[in-house]
């Protein structure tokens, strides 16, 4: 076996080939011909127990790192016994063992109850279409021919230590890239991670912005024209944030879109798209409501029923949202799973419909629609869907931990099927579970792409030292979490400063009376609510202060932001965590908000609180 080094880089030259036949050979002579063999049946078993730990681990390591390792220390296995009978089979066989092997440089011997060409056309349940099928046939085209390719060598405790020495002569020599010299080690690997799934966990301040630009341009030093890159972001300022940093960079031709944006894009090509985009004001969705109550009740009059409140209709159109982006249903659809037995679900799946046949009636496609109706097109489109996944070699996602079931699919449907997918995020900054983000999403990705790379950045550059610390105390109290180091990367101690008052009022003049000779675009309230934060406003204006003087913003909307100085009002129990916080799990979403409300302070902390009432998080990260 030869070995190379390659910059930093440790290299093999292996012999990549899958070999599918329906013949096994006798396994002694495997053996001989030094190939390590596995048996389906036995790892399929192993496969259904890993997925079972579900968000009970912790460690950052993958449940299938010992079958994943194989591929790195064997050059030739041979798997028996594959049957091809359902979509679960195909997903163990692809993502448990030929992706790995494919990127890893292996030759691999499938042996199978079927020819290739016979393996049935089986949907994924999760993704609605031959998704894990598709990307098998892919590696299989891309594999049938013995190709020479370098893999990443397994790399002894000495000669890491060697690399490390070596890369710090170089910096201290001047030799080394400027664009290496400013990256520290964790954030180096994940630039420099192989062509598959990379996963990177980005906590608070850690440069998950740098790390995503300069993959960008790792992958056009390995020969990706920019314009087959796809970088894709939460919302519209963050899209923004990204291309004139790419820009910037001198990165010219990289498609940078936005989830709805990127929607947008497809349905306009397909010709899919309605005269406008709109919405249902509230006072028609009411008059849905209202009509359908009266039906349901037997009366047929106009105006047999009140209209509905505010918060009524609210609820309505998160249903309806929940409809299109979580169980991305069609009124058909989600009127046949409510069947007889809910009657608050026959009626949402009611005031859905009607909504839609207003959509219809006006001619346009709703907010919602560009996602939801892209996914669709999508998943039952096969051409389409060729097409699409043509376009781009590469896809990168920013903060992933904040998207929701459709944003993951499109990610997943356009990555597919070379799945060269670059994902950032940190579990403990996912502070959207009532827009239908989740932990799990970012905690399980290794169960969707079993042979990912999952690299942590550690060291938060934003903030002051005592504010890393006492976020880190904090987060830590989260079970549903990643264990992972969060260091401190900045110099600058930093000042945190409580302030108890004896009520809210008194606390809202406080603030006020900081905020007084605040530096505008330096100092940033935050809150809990928006109604504390009309409490600090009505507390400036009864001083005669202009107003606004400094921004006021919720935590939610301060998320992905940053301030020299952040005063923290209503630090309270009731308000942080929500007195509605009941269970364990709605406990750590507050924690993980609080968590973001400390780290957007970039030197200076300022918590004000009712004394006597003051929230369990202070204590938590040491500030009580």
């Amino acid at each position: 076996m030869e070995r190379i080094i390659f910059g930093n880089s440790h290299l093999e030259k292996r012999q990549r080939q899958l070999v599918w036949t329906t013949t096994c050979p006798a396994v002694g002579s495997l053996r001989r011909d030094s190939y390590y063999v596995l048996n389906f049946c036995d790892l399929k078993k192993q496969v259904l127990a890993w997925r079972a730990t579900g968000t009970s681990r912790s460690s950052l390591g993958n449940p299938a790192a010992a079958v994943l390792s194989i591929f790195q220390r064997h050059e030739r296995l041979a798997l028996l016994g594959v049957t091809c009978d359902s979509a679960e089979d195909l997903q163990i066989l692809y993502g448990y063992v030929v992706e790995p092997a494919f990127r890893h440089g292996c030759t691999l011997w499938v042996v199978a109850d079927r020819h290739l060409a016979d393996v049935p056309i089986l949907p994924d349940p999760q993704w609605r279409c031959s998704w894990t099928r598709d990307r098998l046939m892919h590696l299989a085209e891309l594999g049938k021919d013995p190709c020479e390719v370098l893999s990443p060598a397994t790399v002894s405790r000495w000669q890491r230590w060697w690399r490390w020495l070596t890369r710090r002569g170089k910096r201290r020599m001047g030799s080394e890239p400027e664009t290496e010299t400013r990256l520290d080690e964790q954030q180096r690997a994940a630039v420099r991670a192989g062509d598959g799934v990379v996963q990177v966990i980005a906590p608070a301040g850690s440069g998950k912005t740098t790390v995503l630009i300069e993959r960008v341009k790792e992958l056009q030093r390995r020969g990706t024209a920019a314009e087959r890159i796809l970088c894709m972001s939460f919302n519209r300022d963050a899209k923004v944030e990204i291309g004139d940093r790419l820009q910037r960079a001198g990165v010219l031709g990289a498609v940078v879109r936005s989830f709805h944006g990127m929607g947008l894009a497809i349905l306009k090509a397909e010709g899919r798209l309605r005269a406008g985009i709109g919405s249902v004001a509230d006072a028609d969705l009411g008059r849905m409501i209202a009509e359908v109550l009266a039906e349901t009740a037997g009366d047929q009059r106009p105006g047999g029923e009140a209209a509905p409140d505010s918060a009524v209709i609210l609820a309505a159109r998160n249903a309806i949202s929940a409809y299109k982006l979580a169980a991305m249903v069609t009124p058909d659809e989600a009127g046949y799973e409510a069947g007889e037995a809910d009657p608050q679900e026959q009626l949402q799946a009611q005031v859905y419909r009607r909504y839609e046949e207003e959509l219809a009636r006006r001619e346009v496609l709703d907010f919602d629609d560009l996602v939801a109706g892209t996914v669709r097109l999508l998943q039952t489109d096969a051409v389409v869907r060729a097409r699409w996944q043509g376009k781009f070699d590469r896809v990168l996602v920013d903060e992933y931990q904040d998207i929701e079931p459709s944003q993951a699919l499109l990610v997943g449907l356009l990555a597919a099927p070379q799945d060269s997918l670059f994902c950032v995020g940190d579990e403990d900054q996912c502070i959207y579970a009532w827009r239908r983000a989740t932990v799990q999403r970012i905690i399980e990705l290794d169960q969707v792409y079993p042979g990912l790379e999952r690299h942590a950045l550690v060291r938060n550059y934003r903030c002051a030292r005592r504010i890393t610390e006492a976020s880190r105390r904090l987060i830590t109290h989260n079970r549903v979490r990643f264990r992972k180091p969060l260091l401190a990367g900045a110099r600058d101690k930093g000042e945190i400063v409580l302030g108890p008052c004896q009520d809210r009022a008194e606390g809202a003049a406080l603030v006020a009376h900081l905020i007084s000779d605040a530096v505008p675009g330096e100092v940033v309230v935050l809150a809990r609510t928006g109604r504390l934060l009309a409490e600090v406003a009505e507390a400036s204006e009864r001083r005669g202060q202009p107003f606004p003087q400094v921004e006021l913003a919720t935590i939610h909307g301060a998320k992905g932001r940053e301030w020299e100085r952040v005063i923290l009002f209503g630090a309270d129990e009731g308000q942080t965590p929500h007195g509605a916080a009941g269970t364990e799990s709605e406990v750590e979403d507050e924690r993980r908000l609080f968590y973001v409300a400390l780290t957007r302070a970039k030197s200076r902390l300022e918590i004000i609180c009712t004394a006597g009432r003051e929230s369990r998080f202070l204590r938590e990260a040491g500030l009580l």
